[in-house]
């Protein structure tokens, strides 16, 4: 899978704006010049890139790779002090990570 792939499945899958309409690579841009509204958006762009090595959204991910990138968001997340509708957030996000993976392995083996 991609990177645009990944972000795609995360935007049709998240219960909340993600993508908010526009193209991974468009999203990426704007967040690599610190323009993305939502700062969890931001985060979790730039670190899936970042994390896989990307150096185009064309580039393939890796699970292991997309959860150590957002490992410092899920602490954070799930500290006591955090705020419940970022960890009701961080967890769907992890959760539905965990589910494009699940979907491209069975794509793959037919």
């Amino acid at each position: 899978m991609t990177y645009t792939e990944l972000l795609d499945f995360l935007d049709h899958h998240l219960n909340y704006p993600f993508l908010d309409g526009h193209a991974s690579a468009t999203v990426l841009a704007a967040a690599q010049a610190g323009q993305v509204a939502d700062p969890l958006t931001q985060e979790v762009v730039l670190e899936l890139f970042r994390a896989n090595g990307c150096a185009t959204v064309s580039d393939p991910v890796e699970r292991a790779a997309s959860f150590n990138g957002l490992a410092s968001l899920r602490l954070r997340s799930q500290a006591d002090d955090s705020d419940p509708h970022l960890f009701r957030k961080v967890l769907k996000l992890s959760q539905e990570l965990d589910n494009a993976f699940d979907q491209e392995l069975i794509r793959q083996r037919g």
